[in-house]
Formats: structure tokens, sequence, C-alpha cells
């Protein structure tokens, strides 16, 4: 017996299923991009496509390369290669640099020849992000011990040229030039010891290990640091600080690596001198501490780039590009944020918020 399926029915379940397919393919949380093999313009994105971009559907549709997404110059040849998978960064609406991971591939039609080519697109950002924390992870504990070696190889000369400039006042004339000297001998000698101290509690801290600490404490300790190594030579420094002592959870050393990176990038910006502010205050549920200077400033370009891992306006001089960019994964790691704001001719600013902690969360 031959059965005469309903018409209406199967179209009904035709359109169910066109849609459910639809349903999943924008559900997928894989940005995922549909184009002609051809000419590569762009059939079909899902929603986490134009998330990832920062740019509606309606506005990617239709597109072919160069996609507005894409670095200027980028050749669009590295995408025509057949199933394959590779690394690129995309360019967001705001400047800012979006890693991605993207894999390529190839529907058939019914000859055989390629009919639709898929690009399904991964954010590495955060994997990015983790493994420049590891690595900066392994290079502070390298420091951490060759500064503990340096400290100690240091302190058994430093004891005994104390012990004997102590010997020495004791047999010096009162207000001699001998006792002056002396003097002079001792307080450099105590300096040094100052610095040998600093060095050992860098070494000692545990860059991993949190507590609660007043961020007055560990800006004026940084602040310390680079004046007795004479670090800020050229410029002059100026810290102030309100008067709440509000508390962060935070690991100081970590902390101490974001201002001696923003204090070295202020002074790196005045090589003909100026001056650095150092501010600490609280805002509310957040401690805010700016570090500006009254340089020539940061041209637009630059600095929606300022926070780009390996970018950098000073290569020729030694630059790497990481400074800032680790600062802002520090920031980051602590649940708070680093941000840039400068003029051209007027300065710049650099201002890290935490959120602000109670004694108890210890």
């Amino acid at each position: 017996m031959i059965v005469f399926r309903d018409v209406t029915d199967e179209h009904r379940e035709n359109i169910l299923n066109r849609q459910t397919l639809e349903a999943v393919f924008d559900a997928m949380p894989t940005a995922i991009s549909v184009a002609d093999p051809k000419t590569r313009r762009i059939l079909k994105v899902n929603r986490a496509f134009s998330e990832l971009v920062r740019r509606p559907a309606e506005e990617i549709v239709g597109l072919e390369p160069p996609f507005p997404w894409w670095e200027p110059g980028e050749e669009a040849d590295g995408y025509a290669a057949r199933d394959r998978t590779f690394h690129r960064v995309f360019r967001l609406p705001d400047g800012r640099p979006q890693p991605v991971e993207i894999s390529l591939h190839y529907v058939p039609g019914d000859d055989g020849e390629p009919a639709l080519r898929l690009a399904l697109i991964n954010d590495t950002s955060e994997e990015r992000r983790m493994q420049q924390q590891l690595v900066q992870s392994s290079k502070l504990a390298a420091i951490g011990e060759l500064a503990a070696g340096v400290a100690h190889e240091i302190n058994n000369p430093l004891f005994a040229i104390l012990g004997l400039t102590e010997f020495l006042l004791k047999e010096a004339e009162p207000a001699s030039k001998a006792q002056q000297r002396l003097e002079l001998i001792q307080q450099t000698g105590l300096e040094i010891k100052e610095i040998v101290r600093a060095l050992l509690d860098f070494a000692r801290e545990n860059a991993e290990e949190r507590h609660v600490v007043p961020l007055e404490d560990v800006v004026q300790a940084t602040v310390d640091l680079v004046r007795r190594t004479n670090a800020h030579k050229g410029v002059e420094l100026i810290d102030s600080y309100d008067t709440s002592r509000a508390l962060v959870k935070a690991s100081p050393n970590q902390l101490k690596q974001i201002f001696l990176n923003l204090i070295a990038n202020a002074r790196q910006a005045m090589p003909n001198g100026g001056t650095v502010r150092i501010d600490v205050r609280a805002d509310g549920d957040w401690v805010a501490a700016s570090v500006s200077d009254d340089g020539p400033g940061i041209e637009p370009d630059v600095l929606e780039r300022i926070f780009e891992p390996f970018f950098t306006t000073r290569r020729s001089t030694g630059g790497t590009g990481l400074g800032l960019s680790v600062s802002l994964g520090i920031a980051e790691s602590h649940g708070g944020s680093l941000t840039a704001s400068s003029e051209a001719g007027d300065g710049s600013a650099f201002t890290l918020r935490l959120p602000r902690a109670c004694e108890d969360q210890e």
C-alpha cells in the first residue's frame, strides 16, 4: 500500500529542522563565520563571532577581505589555505588587540568542489595572559634567588665595614675631619644596608602569597627603594597619600613591580628631567593610585596600544614592550584595573584601581 505524506507536514518539518539548525548555530560558544570559498565574502556569522569582533551581524555579512578587524596591511593569502589552524591578532573597533586562533574548514558541494568556507575562531587572550604571567613568575623567582645571593654576598663585607667604622669613630677626635669622614662612611654603609634589606625582602616573599596590606605602605616602600637606588636620577619624585590607609588584599611584591614599571616609564619619558607624582587615595569601595609625569605625553595611536604585549616605542634602547602588559595582567589578576590617560604635550598618567579590603579578609 502506498502512503501519501501530507506535503504541509513535510514543509513544516523542514522549517522546524532549519530553525533548529539556526538556533544551534547561533548558540555555539565558538565564533563561526561562513563565507564563499572563492570570493571569501561573508555569508553568515553566529552571535559569538559578532561579540568577538564587537560588531553587529548586519555590518559583517556581505563583507569581503580585507576585513575591518584585520591588522593594517594584513595579507588575505594566509587565510586561503584549506583545513589549517593558525593564530592572528584582530583589531577591535576601539583599537585594542584581540588574539585569536583560527581553524579553517571547507564544506564540499555536489561536484566535490568547496561550496562553503567555515572559520572557527577561538579567543586566546586569556591563554596568552596566563602564559605571560607564568613566564613572569619564573622570572621573578629567578630574580629573587639572584637578589638573595647578591644581598648575602654584600652583607658579609658590609658588616665588617660598619663594625670597623664604629670602632674608629670611638677613637676619632670629636668634631675633627676624621670623625666627619667616618660618619659619612657609616651613613653610606647604613644606606647600603637598607638596600640589601629591601632586596632580601623581595627575595623572601612569594609573589603568589596575598595578604591585606595598606596600599600606601607598598607605594612608600617602592618609592624609598627607587630613591635609595638612584633610579629616579634626573627627575623629582613627589608622593602624596590621604589619611585613610585604605587596605587591599594583594601580593606586595607584584604591586611593587607595577609601580617600579610606572615610575621607570615616567622617568624615561622625561630624558631632560621633570616631575613624577605618585598619589594614593581611597575611592569608595576602591583604592586608587596614580603615577603621572609632566613629559611630552603619549600620541593617541600609541595610547591605544600602550598595554599591548611587545609593543614599544623604545625598541632601539632596549625596551621589550612587556612592562605595561605584565602590569595590566597583575592588576586584573587582583580584581582591579590599570588605565592610561594623556594629552599630547601635557604629560601622562597611569591609574591603578584595586578593590578595597577589610582586616578580616586575611
